[in-house]
């Protein structure tokens, strides 16, 4: 992990920052200067490689060291992310669609693994016990933190209806959740570093951390 830490004595609440990556990479030294801002208002921030958010009480994924300490999230924002992984291309043509749905797609391959090198071969739709193992709506409960959600109206990557279904999944079992739509954003850029943006993240988590 790469770690901000102000300079301070006092004890300050924790932000743990995954970068995206297409199921291909996970570049933790991406947005510094999204993880500069909130480092500035009083935060630790550990830009690390992949941990899931919507996880809180379910005991398998807590392996290795420091068992004796909580995992659980108290706050979580998701900025264009996935919640279905059979849904990624919903909101484009059938042909966009239609490429979700073929074995090359990233999210087929991080799910069902290479058929070269022992995984699966097919589409995202060739495992579904395993996808749902993967979903982030799987994982909803009583216990899951307060979500924030942003997602781009022109993104062409990850369909802005699944960060709405997973807001809405929320909503419906009584959870905080507010969800922005940002006119004209695409997925990734410069839009994602604006004041107006991260004035809503830093208040968000001033509201649950702080």
């Amino acid at each position: 992990m790469d770690v901000l830490k102000p300079q301070s004595k006092e004890k300050m609440p924790a932000i743990v920052y995954v970068t995206g990556g297409g199921f291909i990479n996970a570049n933790k030294d991406s947005y510094m200067q999204q993880r500069m801002d909130l480092a500035e208002q009083g935060y630790v921030v550990a830009s690390i490689e992949y941990r899931v958010g919507a996880t809180n009480g379910v005991a398998k994924f807590d392996v290795g060291e420091n068992l004796n300490e909580s995992s659980d999230v108290q706050a979580a924002v998701d900025l264009y992310g996935l919640s279905d992984l059979t849904q990624v291309g919903a909101d484009y043509s059938a042909e966009v669609q239609a490429k979700h749905m073929s074995p090359g797609a990233s999210e087929a391959l991080w799910v069902n693994g290479s058929g070269v090198f022992g995984g699966k071969d097919g589409g995202i739709m060739a495992d579904l016990e395993a996808v749902k193992a993967a979903n982030p709506m799987t994982y909803i409960s009583s216990k899951t933190p307060p979500f924030l959600f942003f997602h781009g109206s022109k993104d062409t990557s990850v369909s802005p209806s699944q960060t709405e279904l997973v807001h809405q999944a929320l909503l419906a079992k009584g959870m905080p959740s507010t969800r922005y739509v940002v006119p004209n954003a695409p997925h990734g850029g410069y839009y994602w570093v604006q004041p107006a943006v991260m004035d809503k993240i830093i208040e968000f988590f001033n509201s649950t951390l702080k």
